[in-house]
C-alpha cells in the first residue's frame, strides 16, 4: 500500500476513534529512504505530510496519549520529528517557526532537505489543524484532487472568516495571515489571495486588519467530506 494511502486509512481511524497502534507500528518500520523515494514531488509530500500532522494532532488531543518523545514524534525508522517540524521544516520548506515567512531554517537535517516541499504553497495553511477553534476544518487529501480540495479549502476558510468594517474600507483576515505573513506575500499577497477568491472585488483595496485566534479547543472541526 503506498505511504498516501496509509495517511488517509491513518486520519480516517483518527477522525473515527479507530485503533492506531497498527499504524504507527508501521511507521517505525518506514525508511527515510522510503518516503524520499515515494514521494518524489511536491504534491505527493503536501498529501502526505497534512494527512499525517492532523492525524497526529487528533490524536493527542482527543485521547490524551502523548505521542512525543523527547519534544519528536518517534515513528519512523531512523526519522523523529516534531509536529513543528513537519509543518515548519517539511511542508513550509524549511522555515523558521517565529520568522513571520521570511526566514528559512539556520539548521535543516539531510532527511529534511531531501523530504520537504520545495514551492512554498500558502494554501497549506487553511489545511493544518492544531486543535484550536479557529483552525481550518480537517479534511482528508488525495493525490488527484490535491489542487482542486486545497482551493475549496482556503475559499471556504476566508469565506468564513473574513469581516468587514466600517462600509467594507477595512476588512479583518484570519490571524494566521499574520503569523505567515511573508508566506502569504504580505498585504499585497493578501489582498491578491482575497480577490482571486472572489472575497473582494478586483478594483477594491481595503485596508487589512486581523482577527483574533480563538485558542478553544475543538477536535469535531471536519470539513464536509463522505470519505473522512
Amino acid at each position: 500500500m503506498s505511504l498516501i494511502s496509509v495517511s488517509r486509512d491513518f486520519l480516517r481511524a483518527a477522525k473515527n476513534g479507530n485503533p492506531v497502534d497498527e499504524f504507527l507500528i508501521g511507521f517505525t518500520a518506514t525508511s527515510a529512504n522510503h518516503i524520499i523515494e515515494e514521494l518524489s514531488d511536491d504534491n505527493a509530500k503536501k498529501v502526505f505530510w497534512l494527512n499525517l500532522y492532523n492525524a497526529f494532532v487528533l490524536i493527542e488531543f482527543r485521547t490524551k496519549r502523548k505521542l512525543n518523545y523527547g519534544g519528536k514524534v518517534a515513528f519512523f525508522q531512523d526519522v523523529s520529528l516534531s509536529l513543528d517540524e513537519i509543518e515548519h521544516g517539511i511542508i513550509r520548506g524549511s522555515k523558521n517557526k517565529f520568522g513571520l515567512g521570511y526566514l528559512r531554517k539556520w539548521r535543516v537535517s539531510s532527511f529534511e532537505k531531501l523530504a520537504r516541499v520545495q514551492v512554498m504553497d500558502y494554501r497549506i495553511h487553511f489545511a493544518l489543524n492544531c486543535g484550536a477553534n479557529s483552525c481550518p476544518p480537517i479534511f482528508m487529501f488525495s493525490y488527484k484532487n490535491l489542487e482542486r480540495d486545497l482551493d475549496y479549502l482556503a475559499e471556504g476558510y476566508l469565506m468564513d472568516s473574513v469581516c468587514f468594517k466600517q462600509q467594507d474600507i477595512w476588512l479583518k483576515v484570519p490571524r494566521l495571515c499574520l503569523w505567515f505573513f511573508g508566506d502569504f506575500g504580505g498585504f499585497k499577497g493578501i489582498k491578491r489571495m482575497l480577490k482571486f477568491y472572489k472575497i473582494i472585488a478586483p478594483d477594491e483595496a481595503p485596508k487589512i486588519g486581523f482577527l483574533n485566534e480563538d485558542w478553544s479547543t475543538n477536535t469535531n472541526n471536519f470539513s464536509i467530506q463522505i470519505d473522512v
